[in-house]
């Protein structure tokens, strides 16, 4: 496990997750709708929106306009700031680790997202 130690409860709720929002994930017609359900899982509702931070960066988004975005869904706006710093510092050590293993340019600069999100989620209170 990635989260530091004694946060893992932090993450905990019932609200089923995609947790891969890549962009070939979403499908957009008239409706959005998550394909590839490859890592599902339950746990606290902002985390979702917490993931689509780091792809919003992927995609040339500023952390502000990432998290201005990720602000229209509740979860995220009430979302607790120790959990969040949980959250962004296990999803910064997985992508630090998935770029170690695998030298693709794509998944070293989702490190260097993932680890500056961690650094921005710090100033959260």
């Amino acid at each position: 496990m990635y989260a530091p130690p004694g946060t893992a409860d932090l993450l905990a709720g019932r609200t089923l997750l995609h947790t891969g929002l890549a962009p070939h994930n979403v499908l957009v017609n008239d409706r959005a709708h998550l394909i590839d359900w490859a890592w599902p899982t339950r746990g606290a509702a902002w985390i979702d929106p917490a993931v689509l931070i780091l792809r919003l960066l992927e995609a040339g988004h500023s952390l502000t306009s990432a998290d201005s975005v990720a602000r229209q869904f509740p979860s995220w706006r009430s979302a607790p700031g120790p959990a969040v710093q949980a959250f962004t510092a296990a999803n910064a050590a997985a992508w630090v680790e998935i770029a170690r293993t695998d030298a693709a340019p794509w998944k070293a600069a989702m490190a260097r997202h993932a680890s500056a999100v961690e650094t921005w989620a710090k100033t959260l209170t």
